[in-house]
């Protein structure tokens, strides 16, 4: 009887180790990475944020944004945009015929780029004889920098309204990010210079004029 209970008890603990050595969490991943979008992200709010648009407060402002097409990210340029000129007391006119002034929004540059420099032994792949099998010996990095970094450049053309005349330029202005990994005697660690902390966000009150539409 009792070898029948440990038999049993037996089955039951390998089958429960070949359910767990089976089971892995789902994992996707998006076409950038979270890193990627947090680069991308900080150029255009850093970027962006700088631009003082405070002397037309209280303006109804149309924004046009056909120099935006080639970016990817243009819709969070966008978004941005429009809430960093709500912020500076700025209302969004969707119909140009009621603005006071045309803002055109340019980016020249809005992209990333890395980096990657290690002194050490890369990975070695050691073919075994007579065999199609390769064993690899892994990467020991002594030093190991590998920074990924976010670039941008943008500039603001602002026109009256009545005429499309003239009224300010405002270009030159730049902004970068930069993530990086670091490896030193094997030990792993980052440094960043982005706002990566989880923290409550201020609110703000949109002005929009919705004009005609």
């Amino acid at each position: 009887m009792k070898s029948y209970f440990w038999s049993a008890m037996g089955g039951i603990v390998i089958a429960g180790l070949i359910a767990c050595g089976c089971s892995s969490p789902r994992v996707s991943e998006t076409g950038r990475t979270a890193v990627e979008q947090f680069l991308i992200s900080t150029v255009i709010e850093n970027g962006i944020g700088y631009a003082d648009f405070q002397p037309y407060a209280g303006k109804k402002i149309f924004i046009e944004y056909d120099y935006l097409a080639p970016q990817v990210d243009k819709a969070y340029v966008q978004g941005f945009f429009e809430m960093h000129l709500a912020k500076q007391g700025l209302i969004v006119s969707r119909d140009v015929k009621t603005a006071d002034f045309i803002v055109q929004i340019i980016c020249g540059v809005l992209a990333t780029d890395s980096n990657n420099i290690m002194i050490g032994t890369p990975m070695l792949p050691i073919p075994l004889p007579d065999t199609s099998i390769n064993v690899a010996i892994p990467e020991i990095p002594l030093f190991k920098k590998f920074t990924r970094s976010g670039y941008g450049r943008f500039a603001f053309n602002i026109l009256k309204a009545a005429d499309r005349s003239p009224e300010k330029v405002i270009n030159g202005i730049e902004a970068s990010s930069s993530y990086t990994n670091w490896t030193i005697l094997l030990i792993p660690f980052k440094s960043h210079d982005m706002p990566l902390q989880i923290r409550e966000g201020s609110q703000t009150h949109f002005a929009v004029d919705s004009g005609n539409i």
